[in-house]
């Protein structure tokens, strides 16, 4: 039962990130160089892919087990995960404003995570980091769903000039985190934008 739930709490999480909501099919990323949208990074693991207008969703052993959410641009007033836009009624959620400092922008994230449903959500190791042409930030985090399932995850964003790109890697802190997570943030410090 308690997987069952584990699953639903995933999708939803995967739904609210707007991932589910692809229009694309699954397809494989293959190691070396790879495009996400205008997003380009250098995997050294194969991943399956499902793909939104502006986003994709990465995973290797399905998305309970690990995740890699890019967006190649959050665009001014969009909801941090895309899928909804600042209003009068809802001035207040995870939205996106550009030239916001780096704590904002981490705590925009979190804020995110929290709306998706994870709970505890802890960042840590807010860092700069440079993306080609772009500077923009690096940090840690810790979370987990209502379940008690915990996460570890690793996040890498900058600003452009049509606004934010954004990439998310979240796992299960037993095994897979720590099996996955020092590949994938090699593979971060790859990420730059392309037109």
């Amino acid at each position: 039962m308690a997987v069952v739930r584990n699953a639903i709490v995933a999708c939803a999480v995967a739904l609210l990130l707007g991932a589910c909501a692809s229009s694309g099919t699954s397809r494989l990323v293959p190691v070396g160089e790879v495009r996400s949208g205008k997003l380009v990074l250098t995997s050294e693991m194969e991943w399956t892919r499902a793909t939104s207008n502006r986003s994709q969703l990465w995973t290797i052993d399905g998305e309970l087990l690990n995740m890699l959410y890019l967006v190649h641009t959050v665009k001014e007033g969009d909801y941090i995960f895309l899928g909804q836009r600042e209003s009068k009624r809802r001035p207040d959620a995870p939205y996106y404003h550009k030239g916001m400092r780096e704590d904002e922008l981490r705590d925009l994230v979190s804020d995110g995570l929290l709306s998706a449903g994870f709970i505890g959500v802890s960042p840590s190791n807010l860092r700069p980091a440079s993306f080609g042409t772009h500077s923009g930030l690096r940090f840690d985090l810790d979370l987990q769903t209502g379940e008690g399932l915990q996460y570890q995850g690793l996040v890498a964003m900058f600003e452009h000039d049509k606004g934010l790109a954004l990439a998310i890697f979240i796992a299960p802190r037993e095994y897979y985190f720590p099996r996955d997570s020092a590949k994938v943030s090699r593979m971060l410090d790859t990420l730059r934008l392309e037109r």
